[in-house]
């Protein structure tokens, strides 16, 4: 792949656009495409099929989805490129995979922090409840391996029986 800067542009450009925020919608400042350029460029300087405003459009795409395999993302990413005429990648899956884990967290974190915080920011005061902003939690869960190097971070819940998580 290229990693010329028009490419990488397109990448995030994709990655705005996949997130609803053209140009001429209410929100469109709640990420802009400095602060994804940003969040590439604190990645490696190899040069990758899946550079990281790439992959996390990608895994974006891939969590939205009611069928969250790797391959299908993949599948529905090439038939994009292909109705695009642009080039597509593989739809085998170990590069994303691999790619997806170069991820780091923090800054996907940060990246979603300042989302949301320039997202409330925009809101407009029609959309408060008896001038009270409105939360709600979907109760959505995850499960990852119960390894040594995840239970500091991760650690089980005190309502969870010992020893009865899975173990890698």
């Amino acid at each position: 792949m290229k990693n010329s800067s028009a490419t990488l542009r397109e990448y995030t450009q994709n990655c705005l656009h996949q997130m609803a925020q053209c140009a001429d919608e209410p929100l469109s400042t709640v990420l802009t495409e400095e602060d994804l350029l940003n969040f590439q460029q604190r990645g490696t300087g190899r040069v990758r099929n899946y550079p990281a405003e790439k992959t996390l459009s990608l895994f974006l795409r891939q969590v939205a989805s009611e069928e969250k395999s790797c391959r299908k993302v993949l599948i529905a990413d090439a038939a994009d490129q292909t109705a695009l005429n642009n080039m597509r990648l593989t739809t085998h899956n170990s590069a994303y995979c691999k790619a997806r884990q170069r991820l780091d967290e923090h800054d996907v974190k940060a990246l979603f922090q300042l989302s949301g915080q320039r997202f409330d920011e925009a809101s407009p005061e029609r959309w408060l409840w008896h001038n009270r902003r409105v939360v709600l939690v979907d109760g959505s869960t995850l499960s990852m391996p119960d390894t040594s190097t995840n239970q500091p971070e991760y650690p089980q819940p005190s309502t969870q029986k010992k020893r009865s998580a899975f173990r890698f």
